[in-house]
This record gives structure tokens, C-alpha cells and sequence, in this order.
């Protein structure tokens, strides 16, 4: 079934815009004075159908496959080709929080998540120069970008249906109202901090959408201070990980202390954000 509301190519790059400096970690952001909450059943309709769209026409399967098939043979990106795959990765992660934020299931499916675990798995090789697990990798990637799996994984989107309004909204609140159970912690594993930073990337990938389509001042504000959290927890998990494939720092569990920046903006939104 399409896509019920089809946008402009301007709107579709106004959003990936957004997607890409979604990590920029500023540590001068305030919150606005009143948290955007509570969205109307046209926004949260917009919103999904924009992420549907993004991933539809935003990625060019064959592009994937070439990719796939380099890293398979190669073991290596060029610089212009590790772009590319970093903006289809970019896609996939969005239209997946998606899938966890707006379904009734509010999770990934199984195939769309396996895929774009796997291309996350890819890219920390990459980063922290693991050869052998790269060709793993690229083998089990390659399988999963084939033509069938690439037909399954676009009817699981165009396919994906709306939870209702209220449970949107519910859902939004109640993520944001699980933060102090980490915050109240004198420390915690580096799989619960990802944990913990997947409420913030989530969140991050909807106001994204939200300012998008519906742009004001406090959708912006509230975009780039959950953009700056984000960045600032990102770039601390890539450190973790390549710690944990060291073997300096066992992931599951080793404790760590979350950062008194990290902390000190994450309280300030638990506090402000609106509750259940």
C-alpha cells in the first residue's frame, strides 16, 4: 500500500538535513520554556508518513548491493563510498525508530532489524579496523540486501500501520520517564548506557520529523537539545566499544560513571518533559 501523503523532494532533504546533525554534541542548549507535547493525530500521521517516505525513495537498493559486494571483497570503503553507506545507514535507523515509536508493536521487524543491526556492526568494524569481522560481516550483509529480502523488508514499511494517537503520546512520555532509573544509579553497565541513549535517539528522530514538517522556534530548541545529548552520549558509546574490542572493558559488565554534562541534561529533561 503507498505511502498516503507523498512530499516534495525539498522536504524529504529538509529531514535528512536534520538527520544528519542530529549528533552534534553543543553542550550550551536549553530546553524550551514549554516541552511540545501531546500531538495532534494529522502530526503524528505526517510524521510516519514522512519517515515511510525517506526510507521508499530514499534509498537506491542496487547502491546497497554494490556497497555490500566492496565490503564483501574488499573489506574496505573508499572515502566516498563509506559516505554513501553512512547516509543509507542514517536512513535505515531513522525509519526504524520509527517502527518502534509509531507501530502497535512498537519494535523494529525482524528482517528490517537484523539488516540495519548488521550495517551498524559494519560500521563499528570499520571504525575500529577488524578485518576478519568485516568479511563476516559483508557476507551475511550481502545475503541480507538480495533482492527478496530487499521486496520483504519494502512491503514491511509501506505496510507498517499507526498505533493510535494517545499511545503515541504515551509512548513518548513514558521513555522519557524511565531516564532517572539510570540517572539514580551510581553507575551503570556500557550496554545499559546505549540503552539509555536509545531513549534519546529515538526522541531525537521523531522531533527531527516533527520539525520538519511543522517548524517553530520550541520544535527547533527541543531538537537541538535532544541532538546535543545525543552527540555527547554517541561519541562516549564509541569510545565504550572500542574499549570492549580492546578488551579493556568487558561491555555487559563493566561499570561506568555517566558524565556530569551528560547527567546535568538528561536531568533537565526528565524533569521539564511532560509525565504519563
Amino acid at each position: 500500500m503507498p505511502v498516503r501523503t507523498h512530499f516534495s523532494q525539498d522536504t524529504l532533504d529538509t529531514l535528512f538535513d536534520a538527520i544528519l546533525e542530529n549528533d552534534v554534541a553543543d553542550s550550551n542548549v536549553t530546553l524550551p520554556a514549554v516541552i511540545p507535547a501531546n500531538f495532534s493525530e494529522d502530526q503524528v500521521t505526517q510524521c510516519f508518513n514522512l519517515c515511510q517516505q525517506l526510507w521508499l525513495e530514499g534509498i537506491a537498493p542496487q547502491q546497497l548491493v554494490r556497497l555490500a559486494n566492496s565490503i564483501l571483497w574488499k573489506r574496505d570503503l573508499s572515502e566516498q563510498e563509506r559516505v554513501a553507506f553512512k547516509h543509507i545507514r542514517a536512513k535505515y535507523k531513522h525509519m526504524g525508530f520509527a517502527f518502534i515509536l509509531y507501530t502497535p508493536a512498537h519494535k523494529r521487524p525482524f528482517l528490517y532489524e537484523a539488516t540495519s543491526t548488521i550495517m551498524g556492526e559494519v560500521q563499528d568494524a570499520f571504525r575500529n579496523g577488524l578485518k576478519r569481522k568485516i568479511l563476516l560481516l559483508g557476507g551475511v550483509m550481502r545475503l541480507l540486501v538480495s533482492g527478496p529480502f530487499q521486496k520483504i523488508r519494502q512491503r514491511l514499511v509501506e505496510q507498517a500501520r499507526l498505533d493510535t494517537t494517545q499511545a503515541f503520546n504515551r509512548m513518548l512520555k513514558a521513555e522519557i520517564g524511565k531516564i532517572p532509573a539510570y540517572l539514580n544509579e551510581p553507575s551503570i553497565t556500557s550496554a545499559q548506557f546505549h540503552a539509555l541513549r536509545k531513549i534519546i535517539s529515538r526522541h531525537v528522530s521523531f522531533f527531527d520529523t516533527l520539525r520538519t514538517l511543522y517548524p517553530s522556534a520550541d520544535n527547533h530548541k527541543m531538537s537541538r537539545f535532544l541532538s546535543a545529548i545525543n552527540g555527547l552520549m554517541g561519541r562516549m558509546h564509541d569510545d565504550l566499544i572500542s574499549q570492549s574490542v580492546s578488551g579493556q572493558l568487558n561491555y555487559h559488565k563493566d561499570k561506568i560513571v555517566v558524565p556530569e554534562i551528560i547527567s546535568r541534561l538528561l536531568t533537565d529533561l526528565a524533569t521539564a518533559y511532560p509525565k504519563v
